[in-house]
């Protein structure tokens, strides 16, 4: 199962998701786990008067394309559409800590996390 999280320090989900500094990706097969930490290079333009507010997850939704769930603490209603529309799955979590999260996975928790 890959599983990624939003994170600014490789410790713990980040709070803002689509503007963590990368995402950590867990391949988690039984006890063995591959981790690859990949940048996300977040964009996001301020408006001016005469423009429309542009606001894009694409590089994000290209990171996430291949994982079977994203865990993320809080989600804007602009990453949310592009989950959706991605068909990423992904689960909102209180646990903030990565690690006991990975283990709750490796236990087949997935329902307590």
């Amino acid at each position: 199962m890959k599983v990624a999280f939003p994170t600014n320090d490789r410790k713990t989900i980040a709070e803002r998701t689509g503007r963590c500094k990368e995402f950590a990706i867990f391949d988690v097969v039984n006890s063995n786990i591959t981790i690859n930490y990949v940048a996300n290079h977040h964009e996001h333009h301020e408006h001016d008067e005469n423009k429309e507010h542009e606001h894009s997850h694409d590089e994000a939704m290209g990171i996430l394309a291949d994982v079977d769930l994203l865990i993320v603490k809080k989600i804007g209603k602009h990453m949310k559409s592009d989950l959706d529309k991605n068909n990423i799955k992904y689960k909102k979590v209180d646990e903030i800590e990565i690690n006991n999260i990975i283990k709750k996975i490796q236990g087949g928790d997935l329902n307590n996390i």
